[in-house]
């Protein structure tokens, strides 16, 4: 199914709307941010992205320029916020999983309506990326409104509710600018109680697909693998593979998997195949430190095994 219906011409395959932060683990600090890790792998794969997001006017600004420079990024809609500092989560491990502790308040929470209106403007984006966190904060949500509103494309979005930064207001009003809806297996029973689903899982995701007049929702379940489910009643669903390697830490996963996700719909795989290349990323990154590489050489490995199976 062709879900690419922008006109051409375009400068910037996909613009990514949303926070740059920094987590700090208990024995290091990591660059991050779902909309950043996103825009870096989709870099990484060669899908030039345009990041509109707002740093602090502090050191960490300095190291968000520089390795956006390094990963090949235009940091040419980063804004600097003289007043807020950059973006922080405090991120604590532990066997069942890791827990945040979103700050309040953070540069992220206030990018500008008018620069990102321009940046969507120059940008005319085939794909925008976008998830809810940075809509916690009247600034950036009317911004990010101005964003969805200039362009054409297809609209990505990736749920990531953070507790207690989300109400379903506005997570609804998101979902409705949506064309697809990416979401994990707590994030979706958030939606089943909201909108007291029942029935199978294909049952569920027809009903939210349908409420939300959505095109294409994907979910990802961990250990059980992923699912996709289309308004027209079809459904894909993939059963994981066993890690080939020890997990290092599971931060970043679901962005690997959106990335992957993002590429695959733009190239207009088949979704069978989609699944299975954004599943098999997102368990490469598992193996990693951080959500993200610091070279390209798991892109290129990526990239290596999906021709050979072409």
């Amino acid at each position: 199914m062709n879900f690419n219906n922008t006109p051409q011409g375009t400068h910037y395959p996909v613009l990514v709307f949303g926070e740059v932060l920094f987590d700090q683990f208990p024995d290091r600090t990591v660059l991050g941010g779902a909309p950043f890790n996103v825009a870096r792998h989709l870099a990484g794969f060669g899908w030039p992205p345009l990041l509109i997001s707002r740093v602090g006017r502090d050191e960490e600004q300095v190291e968000v320029l520089k390795a956006m420079e390094r990963f090949g990024m235009d940091a040419s809609c980063i804004q600097i916020d003289p007043l807020h500092p950059t973006g922080r989560v405090k991120v604590e491990l532990a066997d069942a999983g890791h827990s945040f502790e979103i700050l309040d308040n953070q540069a992220y929470d206030h990018i500008h309506q008018g620069m990102a209106r321009l940046g969507a403007l120059a940008a005319r984006p085939q794909l925008v990326y976008f998830g809810t966190l940075a809509s916690r904060h009247a600034d950036s949500w009317r911004a990010l409104l101005g964003v969805l509103r200039l362009s054409p494309g297809l609209k990505f979005l990736d749920l990531n509710l953070r507790s207690p930064w989300f109400e379903r207001g506005r997570t609804e009003s998101l979902m409705r600018h949506a064309h697809v809806l990416k979401l994990n297996s707590e994030e979706f029973e958030v939606l089943v109680r909201w909108l007291n689903l029942k029935g199978s899982l294909e049952t569920m995701c027809l009903q939210v697909l349908n409420r939300y007049d959505l095109r294409l929702l994907l979910l990802t379940r961990g250990e059980e693998g992923a699912f996709a489910a289309m308004p027209d009643g079809r459904s894909f669903d993939l059963a994981t593979q066993p890690m080939s390697m020890p997990i290092v830490d599971s931060v970043g996963a679901g962005d690997a998997f959106s990335a992957v996700a993002i590429a695959g719909l733009l190239s207009d795989w088949p979704m069978a195949t989609l699944l299975e290349r954004a599943d098999a990323f997102a368990r490469r990154v598992l193996g990693i430190r951080g959500a993200v590489p610091e070279d390209n050489h798991l892109y290129e490995q990526a990239k290596a095994g999906w021709k050979e199976n072409q």
